[in-house]
């Protein structure tokens, strides 16, 4: 009679290469460490010396499994445990492991149990968190002789069940590895009530800068039907967003549909393409309308398995990714933002207004991975890396993002990728010229038209200070004061207030210029980078 553990064999061992012999060190596959990902590697070892728990912050398509994965191989002081957030992620993760160490890894999940594989006790654990933290006592309790936990997609460890799990091997003498594509969260505090440091970051626009990623055109587009002036926020696991249920009432009127419709059928016909949805019924009406007005091959798929099988979800995805006269359009809602690698995508339609930049992030970095063997090959540098993707059959990849008609939320598009490579102004500036495009535009152009803007804006308003204190100077110089009253020999006593540097109401006092004037100067139509005058014209507004 077989043991229970044996009779237990994981159910996500048939998704992993067994061992067809003894000998498993003859079927590690090789590997060569990109640059940056050795880099990433001795930051955490370094980090190690003198720290418990660090973060490693890795744009999606960049390879931060074989981060992990080469640390494993050389750890020795304890069990290794690899937490994923995700079924598909465990299998990847096991997989991973396997390939790069030749040992079979043990699988907690569900009704899997990592004690012992077929081919004994392993040094490598992968779980799903859900399993280790859903029971009273807590499952993780009897994994012990852990010296080294991995955590998976870190932003979404930062709640006090992850910490209390994560302090529980800490307290135990294990160091603590968290990898994620945005370590930058709403509540950056959280993160670090958790990690110690991030001790590597490594983002998209640095990446394509360094030829390793896909360069994105954009296209941002207003949706007439689409007011979401009105719809409140809340806080979500992914960053502060808007309230579901009000987003999903307003995305799945008829008119919205077929403006999302419309516009993804006229950008990206023909080409592998994922429509982005907020909810189930949008997904569906959005398929609908490609298939029976555009004849364009269309299905949707959903997280919520009450609504959608796994099954369901297999049989599309393995039509839009493995056979060529499948679907070329999956309209998706909670799924394929994390874990997923399809090389072939062309195009992203964000049919989802979003104000988390954690989830618009990792949305944006499904598109950025270049074909299969483009980037990888002997002797490569920055730019021979750029020449193969742009002579590759992906040269770029598209991103539409669908915004409201009013504007009246700060909704994340295309440009908030690069934040930390340019300041707030720079990207608000780049999303003003993306808007008012007729087209797709180079991401990368338009954050460089962006930075000549506003440093044309700058070097104006310092221009016109120079020329205000010259004047004063000479008013000085000549014993005149300009605001004294006429009478005194002077001219007429001006009101006091901002005014007006530049465009038709130049001199003009900011109290006195009219409403519509206010609203288009806060909409960055005239541009202002005079933050003194920019305030005093938001604080007028607000009083009328």
């Amino acid at each position: 009679m077989p043991r229970k553990q044996d009779r237990m064999q994981p159910l996500l061992w048939d998704r992993v290469p067994q061992p067809r012999s003894q000998g498993i060190s003859g079927h590690i596959n090789y590997f060569k460490e990109r640059p940056y990902q050795a880099e990433a590697r001795e930051a955490i070892e370094d980090a190690f010396v003198d720290k418990d728990a660090v973060l490693v912050e890795l744009a999606t398509g960049l390879g931060k499994t074989e981060i992990f994965t080469q640390l494993l191989k050389t750890w020795e002081n304890g069990r290794c445990l690899v937490i994923a957030p995700y079924v598909e992620l465990i299998s990847q993760a096991a997989k991973k492991i396997f390939l790069r160490t030749g040992e079979q890894p043990g699988i907690e999940q569900a009704k899997n149990w990592s004690i012992e594989t077929p081919w004994g006790r392993s040094k490598y654990v992968v779980a799903s968190k859900d399993s280790l933290t859903s029971r009273t006592p807590p499952r993780y309790e009897r994994i012990r002789d852990v010296g080294l936990v991995v955590v998976d997609e870190a932003h979404l460890s930062i709640t006090p069940k992850w910490k209390e799990m994560l302090d529980f091997y800490r307290n135990d003498g294990a160091k603590v590895l968290g990898v994620t594509a945005t370590a930058k969260r709403h509540d950056q505090k959280a993160m670090l009530n958790i990690y110690d440091e991030c001790v590597y970051q490594y983002g998209i626009a640095d990446a394509v800068k360094g030829g390793w990623l896909v360069p994105a055109k954009t296209h941002c587009v207003q949706l007439e039907s689409l007011d979401l002036k009105d719809v409140s926020t809340t806080n979500t696991v992914m960053g502060k967003d808007f309230n579901q249920k009000e987003l999903n009432s307003l995305l799945e009127d008829s008119e919205t549909i077929m403006e999302i419709a419309d516009v993804t059928a006229r950008e990206t016909r023909g080409e592998k393409t994922v429509v982005y949805c907020s909810s189930v019924q949008e997904a569906k009406l959005v398929a609908e309308r490609l298939v029976d007005s555009y004849g364009i091959p269309a299905d949707w798929i959903a997280s919520d398995t009450s609504k959608c099988t796994p099954q369901r979800r297999r049989e599309v995805m393995r039509s839009f990714q493995e056979d060529p006269d499948g679907l070329t359009h999956v309209c998706n809602v909670g799924i394929l933002t994390t874990g997923w690698d399809f090389p072939d995508l062309r195009n992203i339609v964000m049919a989802r207004p979003t104000k988390s930049r954690a989830l618009y992030t990792q949305i944006f970095g499904r598109g950025t991975r270049p074909l299969r063997g483009v980037v990888d090959f002997d002797n490569s540098t920055a730019e021979s890396r750029q020449a193969s993707i742009a002579f590759s059959d992906k040269p770029y990849f598209r991103m539409i993002d669908l915004v409201d008609s009013s504007l009246a939320h700060k909704i994340v598009t295309s440009p908030d990728v690069m934040s930390g490579t340019i300041g707030i102004e720079e990207i608000e500036k780049a999303k003003e010229l993306i808007l008012e495009s007729q087209e797709a535009v180079e991401l990368d152009e338009a954050v460089e038209e962006a930075k000549r803007a506003v440093r044309e804006a700058r070097e104006e308003a310092e221009r016109q200070r120079r020329v205000l204190i010259e004047a004063e100077a000479r008013y000085k110089k000549l014993n005149i004061d300009p605001f004294r009253g006429a009478a005194q020999g002077g001219v007429r006593k001006k009101k006091r207030g901002a005014r007006m540097i530049f465009g038709k109401f130049k001199g003009k006092l900011v109290e006195d210029l009219p409403t519509w004037y206010l609203d288009t100067c806060l909409k960055g139509k005239p541009y202002i980078a005079a933050s003194w005058l920019l305030n005093a014209i938001r604080k007028e507004r607000k009083r009328r």
